[in-house]
């Protein structure tokens, strides 16, 4: 089993490697190479071996504790249970928190971080013995946010082999304060994914990862307008996805689902325009607007649509999530207006390591 290790792909020497050809073979002293950052040891743990030769104090810490290193030569060192799955880390350098070049870096809180990907034993990502897809970075010039939008597009690896053949398309956001990348580097969806379909427990299909936070610039404040990224997704989005892409573009091949924030707009999007999907998926998330009292995407007309023309509705959750109590009242609305759904919970709070297993769940049931 191979899990996936961002610091696999970082290069850790001290000064830049000298181009090599296939006729000479250079050997480095050791002085040169630097201790790997970090190891997870077979217990789990999180060693690390940080190189700040002139820090005089070191510390990380995640959300929710903190992490004091000691120095030992030129090496600040500290052996730590952080749990399991992805941890976003915040290194402090003699009192000023910085990205450090050391660790692998995402997109998290409106800001980048960087963190830690530890194996989750009861859900491991297994890239060997694979056929991959391929995750395309495109670029969509929006009317409607004012802005060029990253879109990032993931292909099966059958895409690329059969020219003539179409796919269904599932739309797929991430949280607050994140951006159309976290599912790829955070999320591991693509490894998830290809997997699912390498074990014939999924549809192969694509996958379109697209920006949801959307602000509005004002003089003293920045205000987030979740109403934007519907009308993206509906006028724009969807239009260029299908034009581009070798999609099926009817409902019955088009689904929805999102993690936290994203999952309130999964919600709003397809109680309010049923007609165009056939599968939603809540992630840790809601289905009522907790944001605002505008309900206007659940009246009784709308929520009957929705019982029509959504042949599977998802709902999971961490069994220790901060939101669970919205996510109960959901329950009771929606067993109040028969709207039948699928319901999972998972061990964990509001993390990616409960997201991870939300969208295998879910990407296994859909398109079939």
């Amino acid at each position: 089993m191979k899990q996936v290790y961002q610091s696999d792909f970082v290069s850790f020497q001290k000064r830049l490697r000298p181009t090599v050809d296939d006729e000479v073979k250079y050997k480095r002293p050791s002085k040169e190479i630097l201790l790997k950052p970090y190891v997870i040891t077979g217990e789990g743990k999180v060693s690390f071996h940080l190189h700040y030769p002139r820090a005089k104090h070191v510390e990380i810490r995640s959300y929710t504790e903190r992490y004091e290193l000691q120095k030992s030569g030129e090496y600040w060192c500290g052996e730590f249970d952080m749990g399991e799955g992805f941890t976003a880390l915040f290194l402090n350098i003699d009192g000023s928190e910085v990205i450090t070049q050391f660790l692998p870096v995402g997109y998290g809180g409106n800001q980048l971080i960087n963190y830690i990907d530890i194996p989750d034993k009861d859900f491991p990502i297994e890239i060997s013995n694979c056929e991959h897809g391929s995750v395309v970075s495109d670029y969509l010039e929006s009317a409607i946010t004012g802005q060029v939008e990253r879109v990032f597009v993931y292909l099966p690896a059958e895409y690329h082999k059969k020219n003539m053949k179409r796919f269904p398309v599932l739309y797929l956001q991430h949280g607050h304060g994140e951006n159309e990348a976290c599912w790829i580097y955070q999320g591991k969806m693509n490894f998830i994914y290809d997997r699912l379909i390498q074990d014939k427990k999924a549809v192969p299909a694509i996958v379109v990862m697209a920006n949801g936070m959307n602000y509005e610039e004002k003089e003293t404040e920045r205000i987030l307008n979740i109403k934007k990224y519907p009308e993206f997704l509906l006028k724009e989005l969807i239009p260029y996805i299908d034009g581009k892409y070798r999609t099926l573009s009817d409902a019955k091949n088009r689904a929805m689902a999102g993690l936290s924030m994203g999952s309130l707009q999964t919600s709003i999007i397809t109680f309010e325009h049923s007609e165009l999907f056939a599968y939603a998926g809540v992630f840790s998330g809601f289905v009522r607007n907790f944001i605002s009292d505008d309900q206007s995407h659940l009246t009784a007309e709308k929520m009957n649509e929705f019982k029509k023309n959504i042949h599977y509705f998802f709902r999971g959750i961490g069994s220790e999530d901060q939101y669970f109590s919205h996510f109960a009242e959901d329950d009771r609305m929606l067993e109040e207006n028969q709207i039948s759904y699928e319901r999972k919970l998972y061990k964990g709070e509001h993390e990616w390591k409960v997201w991870r297993q939300c969208f295998a769940d879910f990407a296994s049931r859909i398109f079939k």
